[in-house]
């Protein structure tokens, strides 16, 4: 999927963080300095950088001009009930600069993030305006959306140097929680077992069959009868032990997942034979 990059300029870049992951869907990906951020939410990136912050996107112009926030263009969201996203928004504190207009393709609202730069929430009344290949209704009606809770720091960082599974030598790492869904794991605890559910990234989505384990002699098999990462959804499963809490982050062992996987979902252990 291709990735749109849009860059704001932000007075106060937590704040914008915090408004952007809090209220509206997006996940930190990377935040190395008070000036500078990046965030995504599915196939959008959005990059924010403070004025006058650099070297950077927030730089002065060679002619000493500053970078400022504000203005009209603007991305949009798509989102399936306008009017009770709306409300729910106005109820936090969210500013918006009009009322809920209705146009040929639906209805869009104008909200502001605590710089002032406008986004649109959009709710399509065509089904040629949604986000969706309108072409493909069946396609359209089989798709869902997941959104990361997190992401794993690992030290491995290559696929290669990655073991089929976690027990055949992968090492510990960290599960990094977003904030705004940390108080999910408020019941886990140290010695808990878990299963921990990725998003492998680097995996081929193309592949049906393989030979499993890596073995170029062995049979081929379909991949649903096997673990193999290349799947048309590449959806991880592993067991692990949390061995470690700290600051909404979980450390856990073992995991094969490399760093900067994305984390799905986090369930419990269940029965001693659970796999």
């Amino acid at each position: 999927m291709t990735t749109v990059s849009i860059r704001y300029i932000v007075d106060d870049v937590d704040a914008a963080i915090a408004f952007y992951c809090g209220h509206l869907g997006f996940t930190e990906r990377m935040h190395p300095a008070p000036t500078f951020a990046l965030l995504t939410r599915g196939a959008l990136r959005l990059v924010l950088s403070a004025p006058g912050g650099g070297p950077g996107g927030g730089q002065p112009m060679p002619d000493g001009t500053l970078p400022e926030p504000g203005g009209w263009n603007r991305f949009s969201i798509e989102v399936d009930d306008l009017d009770g996203t709306a409300a729910r928004l106005r109820a936090g504190g969210a500013r918006f600069r009009n009322d809920i207009v209705t146009g040929v393709g639906g209805k869009q609202i104008l909200i502001e993030d605590p710089a002032g730069n406008p986004v649109e929430l959009f709710e399509p009344t065509r089904a040629e305006a949604r986000l969706d290949d309108a072409s493909d209704d069946r396609s359209r009606a089989e798709a869902y959306q997941v959104r990361p809770i997190g992401w794993v720091e690992s030290t491995l960082v290559d696929p290669a140097d990655a073991p089929n599974q976690g027990e055949q030598g992968a090492p510990g790492a960290w599960l990094v929680i977003n904030p705004e869904v940390r108080e999910g794991i408020r019941d886990l605890q140290v010695g808990s077992d878990i299963l921990v559910l990725t998003w492998l990234h680097h995996a081929r989505r193309d592949e049906l069959a393989t030979q499993p384990g890596d073995d170029p002699t062995g049979p081929e098999r379909g991949v649903f009868s096997t673990r193999s990462p290349a799947r048309p959804n590449p959806v991880g499963l592993h067991r692990a032990t949390v061995v470690a809490i700290e600051d909404g982050r979980l450390r856990v062992q073992p995991l094969e997942a490399i760093n900067e996987t994305p984390l799905v979902d986090i369930k419990p252990v269940i029965t001693a034979n659970e796999r």
